[in-house]
């Protein structure tokens, strides 16, 4: 089975100060071993569901610099960054929840139409 085909989005550089960036995202546990390992342990916490999370600071993930994810080229760059807008990690479907996190899916709602399986 062929990989789809998206259209682009204005990823990098963002022109909306990153806003999928604005929350802390889900970690695997090897995800979560392999930054803390990396970064620290500081950059990322545990819930008291035992979800591992990165952390935010000043409205945005502590791996976000100057507009730019620093672990975007890693081994451990979190699927569920890998996979937005267009995969669930989870479910390896299509991601579901709240496409407006990024503006682009605000003023060009044909894009999540094509997204849609």
């Amino acid at each position: 089975m062929r990989e789809p085909v998206y259209p682009p989005l204005p990823c990098f550089p963002c022109p909306h100060n990153s806003a999928c960036c604005a929350y802390g995202v889900t970690l695997s546990d090897a995800e979560a071993d392999a930054i803390a390992r990396a970064h620290g342990r500081d950059r990322i916490y545990q819930t008291r569901w035992g979800e591992w999370r990165t952390r935010i600071r000043n409205r945005r993930c502590v791996f976000l610099v100057d507009n730019r994810c620093t672990i975007h080229g890693e081994a451990y760059f979190p699927a569920v960054c890998r996979g937005f807008p267009w995969t669930d990690a989870e479910t390896g479907g299509p991601y579901e929840y709240d496409r407006t996190i990024c503006p682009e899916f605000v003023s060009h709602p044909e894009l999540v139409q094509i997204g849609k399986v």
